[in-house]
């Protein structure tokens, strides 16, 4: 696998308890679509990809401003591991992620061979 780290300008503009999606450019295929969320001060990135049925979570204020959600049937994730909330479902992809100079640096596992 080779890791690669995509860097997103403006992420110091994201305020605290909001989430925003980026599209991350993928070589040979369709853009990688990723929620950055800024929650208690600190930035976390999440694939919009809900793993329930496929609904794009949601950008804007994080339900009680804590959780990111899928404004499909509302199932909530913690931003921070990608943990369903109070729902039997498979964890959403987290990606590590840190703040640099106002940037965002995601660091994204290309899986193909």
């Amino acid at each position: 696998m080779k890791r690669r780290i995509v860097r997103v300008p403006g992420a110091a503009l994201l305020e605290d308890g909001h989430a925003r999606k980026v599209l991350v450019p993928v070589e040979g295929g369709p853009p990688l679509e990723i929620v950055l969320v800024r929650r208690s001060g600190i930035l976390f990135a999440l694939d919009s990809l809900c793993p329930h049925e496929g609904g794009r979570l949601a950008e804007g204020p994080l339900w009680e401003g804590r959780y990111v959600y899928c404004p499909l049937h509302l199932y909530r994730f913690d931003p921070r591991t990608g943990e369903p909330i109070e729902v039997e479902c498979d964890r959403a992809r987290v990606y590590p992620v840190r703040e640099i100079d106002g940037a965002a640096e995601i660091e994204i596992l290309d899986e193909r061979p």
